[in-house]
């Protein structure tokens, strides 16, 4: 941190191709190490290196904070040379569509506020979990919820 603010990133939309079809694959980010070197924290799915362990190991290497999702299984954190596992609480799954979102958005919100990743993992496993147990937009979790994870609001 510079100061108060937060530089996060979730890289997605680079990590993917799209053939003449509209098939959507992924592909090699080819200026990745430029842009991670220029931010806080990189969150990216599984799914987003296609499952290739060396390439998540060679992004995490390049990161000051590296967060990979895991869908149902929660995500795992590498910081400071450290990688820990964060499994997601067992739910009841009626639509994960926007958890990785949800995730995401409240790893940044809670690593702001608390300078440690680890109990961002935490606060972002909960809410992405909760998010999956409603459909649709009734997945956003509400500011009860928020706060029954841990959240503090400050102004």
């Amino acid at each position: 941190f510079s100061g108060n603010e937060l530089v996060g990133l979730t890289p997605q939309g680079w990590m993917r191709a799209w053939d003449g079809e509209g098939r959507v694959s992924t592909t090699t980010w080819k200026s990745a190490l430029q842009a991670i070197q220029c931010v806080d924290v990189v969150i990216v799915g599984m799914e987003d290196v296609g499952g290739d362990e060396a390439e998540l190991e060679g992004l995490a290497a390049a990161c000051r904070l590296l967060v990979a999702t895991e869908g149902a299984r929660g995500a795992r954190v590498y910081w400071n040379h450290d990688v820990r596992r964060f499994p997601a609480p067992a739910v009841d799954q009626v639509d994960p569509t926007g958890a990785g979102d949800i995730f995401a958005a409240s790893f940044f919100i809670r690593y702001h506020q608390t300078r440690d990743p680890w109990e961002a993992a935490r606060f972002a496993n909960l809410l992405a979990a909760t998010s999956v147990t409603r459909r649709g937009l009734a997945g956003v979790p509400t500011p009860e919820e928020a706060r029954q994870a841990g959240m503090v609001w400050t102004r």
